[in-house]
């Protein structure tokens, strides 16, 4: 009769080892879904394209809309730095800036 091979025990210090493996896995994984959110997000066709095939499954459906509503929350969508002086902003800026301006003040009239 043979004996089952008893695998060696794991070095003392591995399970740290693993642990950073681990969490480096999470993060390089995190960050590839967070590039793909973004890509599609930035593309409206092919954000109702991939919707449509998504609620097919609802269960995933779910899912995925419960993980991009954490990461608009949180991480790919840091507004930007507002300009603080419209001497910073192009002509194109400036022209923009008071268009908007106009129609916050006509909008205002009664």
């Amino acid at each position: 009769m043979s004996q089952a091979a008893i695998p060696p025990a794991p070095p003392p210090n591995s399970e740290p080892a693993a642990r950073s493996l681990k969490r480096g896995l999470r993060r390089a994984a995190k960050a590839m879904a967070l590039r793909a959110v973004a890509f599609v997000v930035a593309r409206p066709r092919l954000d109702g394209f991939l919707r449509r095939q998504l609620f097919r499954f609802p269960g995933l459906a779910g899912r995925v809309r419960a993980a991009v509503a954490r990461s608009r929350r949180t991480d790919w969508q840091a507004l930007p730095v507002p300009a603080a002086d419209e001497a910073d902003l192009t002509d194109a800026g400036r022209q923009v800036l008071q268009d908007l301006r106009r129609a916050i003040e006509r909008s205002r009239q009664p």
